[in-house]
């Protein structure tokens, strides 16, 4: 039985980075690999809305080489490192497919990447982080807090940093996923080629051929904070309702709120409370929680379904057996009023992200439910 090897991902968009990773697990797995892609959905990490809508996304990764792409649900794909790869891990053992988890580092020190997770995890580690520096990020508490303990810098890169995530969720969650990592090499990334696409620069040597193909004729998110929305909600929301949203505790919600009157967008009010204490990510994470209604309850729970959003024949195989286990996979978005009562309401919050993803498009949100995966 051919392996599978899962990512954990937001293709947003899809570049030739992502492309080398697909090659790279095939060339270290075998070819015959299968690849299950975990992608974020309207919603990313960093706090903002996709590029560009998750099916397109989703379907220049089949014609690049992903077998099958389901969707990572929200609230988890818009939460810190520490959800989106609890999550990201969480749904890989549920639908019971994947073997292993592949994800690039700056390091490509799976050791000392594993070394870092042990440490980061340990109760010792944990005990003394409850008693931060209140003018400090999270972050930098966590940093300044290894050097102490260990004598030695712990990873501080993005994508080291992430792979510390995962490795630590892995061990948490006494998952059987075996984990691997590879080198990133130096420009492709996801942050330069959405600017460049904004600026409506040239991107052919950014994107794959079929990646193109994939979003041709599709316009991209310009507004990726929705701005004038979530500037209203941050204005108008009373304070004791504004607090008890995911990413606003620590006296985020006051300092959005006290600067709210001084600035035109949302992005000069993120600029305005950005700091030592707190990052432009984490911010945005608050702000775009608030808009959808992200409670901290719904980011620790686990992922109670997912949705197809694109699969090739292999990719089909493996649907059927994730169908095997039991586990809700939403396959058209009108289904998903069929999930178990327990998950509508995170399915709900799925819908609101692609409302709010709509709106900053200009687009009616029906035209996200009749969206259906790619199958090739």
């Amino acid at each position: 039985m051919p392996e599978t090897a899962a990512v954990i991902c937001e293709y947003n968009p899809f570049h030739n980075g992502h492309l080398i990773q697909l090659e790279k697990i095939r060339k270290i797995k075998g070819d015959d690999t299968r690849i299950v892609a975990i992608m974020s959905g309207s919603t990313v990490q960093r706090g903002t809305l996709a590029i560009y809508p998750k099916y397109a996304r989703a379907a220049a990764a089949v014609k690049c080489g992903a077998d099958l792409v389901l969707e990572l649900p929200c609230p988890f794909s818009c939460g810190s490192a520490e959800y989106f790869a609890r999550a990201g891990v969480m749904l890989a053992d549920l639908t019971g497919i994947a073997d292993s988890l592949c994800f690039g580092s700056e390091s490509g020190d799976i050791t000392a990447l594993e070394e870092a997770a042990d440490r980061i995890s340990s109760p010792e580690f944990l005990s003394a982080l409850r008693n931060p520096d209140r003018t400090e990020s999270h972050q930098r508490n966590t940093e300044n807090l290894y050097l102490s303990m260990f004598g030695s810098a712990c990873p501080t890169t993005p994508n080291d940093i992430l792979a510390v995530s995962y490795l630590s969720a892995i061990k948490s969650l006494k998952s059987s996923l075996q984990p691997f990592t590879y080198k990133r090499g130096p420009g492709f990334t996801a942050s330069g080629t959405r600017k460049t696409i904004l600026s409506g620069g040239d991107v052919s040597a950014m994107l794959p051929p079929q990646a193109r193909d994939s979003f041709s004729g599709i316009k991209p998110t310009a507004d990726a904070l929705c701005s004038a929305a979530s500037l209203y909600v941050i204005r108008n929301t009373p304070a004791e309702l504004l607090c008890t949203f995911y990413g606003m505790n620590g006296g985020v919600s006051g300092c959005l709120r006290n600067n709210a009157d001084a600035a035109a967008t949302i992005e000069e009010l993120v600029s305005l409370c950005t700091g030592r204490k707190y990052s432009a990510s984490r911010l945005r994470r608050a702000v775009i929680s608030a808009v959808i209604g992200i409670k901290p309850d719904d980011m620790t729970a686990p992922p109670y379904y997912t949705t197809l959003l694109a699969a090739n024949s292999r990719g089909r195989e493996m649907l059927s057996a994730i169908k095997k286990t039991g586990f809700p996979v939403v396959t058209k978005p009108a289904d998903g009023k069929l999930l178990p009562p327990h998950a509508l309401p995170q399915y709900s919050l799925g819908r609101k992200a692609d409302a709010l993803f709509a709106l900053s498009r200009k687009e009616p949100p029906s035209d996200m439910i009749k969206m259906m995966p790619t199958i090739v």
